[in-house]
């Protein structure tokens, strides 16, 4: 199933410009997607967090199509993108929102790649908070992030992409993976991590369950 649903995710974005599309292929093989169906099954409602152009909201929308999954994005031009890539699903809504403000709805499943670092420290554990609240006991919280703590090559990637090409307007906050072990604890959360490598960075999936 994986390359025929990696290959639909593609075609998704056909229709969009060069930079969209070279985005979301790279995007794609950054993110360890065949990492993510493991922690959940069928009839979920999930919420994608920081979505950008959608790409893990239209997989878990293709690969669980009787789930329920929402993508979030206070970026209207990406979520403009990513609404043109749902067609015909009923099982799929993005939605132009700031997990800041937002009222999360109860949900079984939460994911945020590559998203807590682009805001500031109080406003990540305001919306670890909400997050929390927001899911179902039981409920999985999925984080992606960089691995600060890795070699300096993977760390001096992850800074200069994220600060200088991909964000030149704005800060990252990276934390240590003791850093967000304790945060997520503290939030009430049990968590696991899995590490995830590939060319450029050096990932951790943060595994947590309500």
């Amino acid at each position: 199933m994986g390359n025929s649903l990696n290959d639909k995710l593609v075609e998704l974005y056909v229709g969009q410009g060069i930079y969209v599309r070279f985005y979301v292929k790279t995007r794609m093989k950054l993110l360890n997607l065949d990492y993510y169906p493991k922690f959940f099954s069928h009839n979920e409602l999930l919420i994608d967090v920081g979505c950008g152009y959608g790409v893990m909201a239209n997989y878990l929308s293709l690969r669980f199509p009787d789930s329920q999954v929402t993508g979030i994005d206070l970026d209207h031009k990406r979520i403009d993108v990513a609404l043109k890539t749902v067609g015909k699903r009923e099982n799929l809504t993005f939605l132009l929102k700031d997990a800041r403000d937002w009222a999360l709805p109860s949900c079984t499943g939460v994911i945020m790649t590559d998203f807590l670092h682009h805001i500031s420290r109080r406003d990540q554990e305001l919306i670890l908070h909400r997050v929390f609240r927001s899911l179902e006991k039981g409920g999985v919280l999925l984080i992606s992030e960089v691995d600060p703590t890795a070699k300096p090559f993977h760390r001096y990637w992850a800074s200069y992409l994220s600060d200088r090409v991909l964000y030149p307007f704005s800060k990252s906050h990276f934390r240590k993976p003791y850093e967000w072990k304790s945060i997520l604890s503290s939030v009430g959360f049990s968590v696991k991590t899995i590490k995830t490598r590939n060319p450029i960075f050096a990932g951790i999936i943060y595994v947590c369950q309500k």
